[in-house]
């Protein structure tokens, strides 16, 4: 298939990729004070001794929760300043050199030096000519890097932008060995509150768990009049509603025996590699929170959804009933404010699966661009990358090819000349053996144009 597949606009977020649990032989390794967040990608020994000794698994110190109350309705500001003095003192990396440039770094820190905490805090853009502000929360195992590529196309729409750093998150992975979704759901809870407060018009995204935490907060809360006529509309990218593995129930138990499902180098700078068993059971309550049958406050809320069809975290079957039922809520008066962009090879047999009163539109066309040929299909952690992302883009520091850790393929996905990129499905895997799994979105430009229209009709 070419990257003419499988697209959706639709759905939900979280993120739960199990792979089995393996034992290593842990020894000590000192992280060369030469490297950087670009070049620690390209030494495939010392990725090795990274992975063996957990150098970047285990936050310094021992894990301490962030220094503040999400009880509270302090400033934004002084939630900003908690995250990054948090990441600061718990994440091995978070001083490292990282000369990776972004749109939104460029905003955020002119032509400083950039280190690692630079570009995974949380942060606050304001736009120009204010006309609305839209909060983005990440997905598990994830960091506000993110969404660089997203809020910088918002502040040029005159959009203004909050990220927020879920709890056990920016530091490492040894962090969300003891976490529990209630602490997601409560700083999610701050930071939609915090909107409300301060923003007449607002938009809520979520990446993957992101938007399940978006969801189950509009679900279980009573919003007022006044934040109702705030609440302008919901942006779900990858949305996580039900795990694509159907033994992620069990997370919950493994957890109690080994406290990762995954043990990696950690050297991607914005995602942990390595995956704590807790991470999935918790993820899995939150899902179970939103199934559609507990739907019951989403009210006339006008949702613009993006979703692959091949997801291999998420169940994009289980995301369409969700948003079926969000829909049949609203009533066929409201139908025309709920905005689904499915996108598949064959329209005609995927539609089926959406209500018919749901908008549509035709499949996204990846033409004269170096790497349409390359992409197979659209992976759960493409959507909210540009191909030009210089991390997770088309010509990116990083590879996704955590798939393959611990077999002789990984050195070929890392360094290969020619590669090809695509989900990790059943198929795709045994036509190509070092698959990188994408992360980045072929049609991102095009997505942007649709984002644009949805804040358009909804912002009046």
């Amino acid at each position: 298939m070419s990257v003419n597949t499988i697209f959706k606009k639709a759905m939900l977020s979280a993120a739960v990729f199990f792979t089995s649990a393996f034992s290593v032989n842990v020894f000590a390794v000192e992280a060369s004070s030469s490297l950087n967040c670009v070049t620690i990608n390209n030494d495939l020994a010392q990725i090795e001794k990274f992975k063996q000794a957990g150098t970047y698994r285990f936050a310094k110190g021992g894990v301490q929760r962030i220094n503040f109350d999400f009880a509270s309705n302090k400033p934004f500001q002084d939630y900003l300043a908690a995250a990054r003095a948090h990441i600061n003192a718990q994440n091995p990396k978070a001083n490292m050199p990282c000369p990776i440039r972004t749109e939104t770094s460029k905003r955020l820190y002119a032509n400083k030096p950039l280190q690692v905490v630079d570009l995974i805090t949380p942060f606050e853009l304001k736009a120009d000519n204010e006309k609305a502000a839209v909060l983005l929360i990440h997905g598990l195992t994830d960091s506000p890097y993110l969404f660089h590529d997203l809020a910088n196309s918002f502040v040029e729409q005159g959009i203004s932008v909050r990220t927020l750093l879920l709890p056990g998150h920016g530091t490492a992975a040894e962090a969300l060995v003891d976490i529990e979704q209630a602490d997601w759901r409560q700083a999610a809870s701050y930071a939609i509150k915090s909107m409300l407060n301060d923003f007449d018009n607002v938009y809520l995204g979520g990446f993957s768990t992101g938007g399940a935490l978006v969801v189950d907060y509009l679900n279980r809360n009573n919003l007022n009049e006044s934040e109702l006529q705030k609440l302008k509309g919901v942006m779900l990218w990858s949305p996580a509603s039900e795990a694509k593995a159907g033994m992620a129930w069990a997370a919950k138990y493994v957890s109690w025996f080994t406290d990762y499902l995954d043990e990696a180098a950690d050297i991607d700078f914005a995602k942990y590699e390595s995956f704590p068993a807790n991470a999935g059971a918790q993820v899995h309550a939150l899902m179970k929170r939103i199934e559609p049958q507990k739907l019951k406050g989403l009210r006339n809320t006008p949702f613009f959804v993006v979703a692959s069809e091949v997801d291999q975290t998420i169940e994009t079957d289980a995301t369409v009933n969700i948003l079926a039922r969000w829909h049949a809520q609203n009533g066929a008066a409201q139908a025309q404010d709920k905005l689904v962009y499915y996108y598949a090879n064959n329209v005609e047999d995927q539609l089926n699966e959406l209500p018919n009163s749901l908008k549509t539109i035709t499949t996204f066309s990846c033409e004269g661009q170096v790497y349409c040929e390359s992409v197979l299909d659209i992976a759960h952690t493409s959507p909210t990358n540009a191909p030009s992302n210089p991390h997770y883009g088309w010509q990116g520091s990083y590879r996704n090819c955590e798939h393959l850790t611990g077999t002789d393929l990984f050195g070929s996905c890392k360094t290969a000349n020619a590669v090809t990129l695509g989900e990790l499905t059943e198929a795709n895997l045994e036509t190509t053996l070092n698959l990188q799994r994408l992360t980045f979105n072929p049609y991102y430009e095009q997505m942007l144009e649709q984002m644009q229209l949805f804040v358009e009709s909804t912002l009046k």
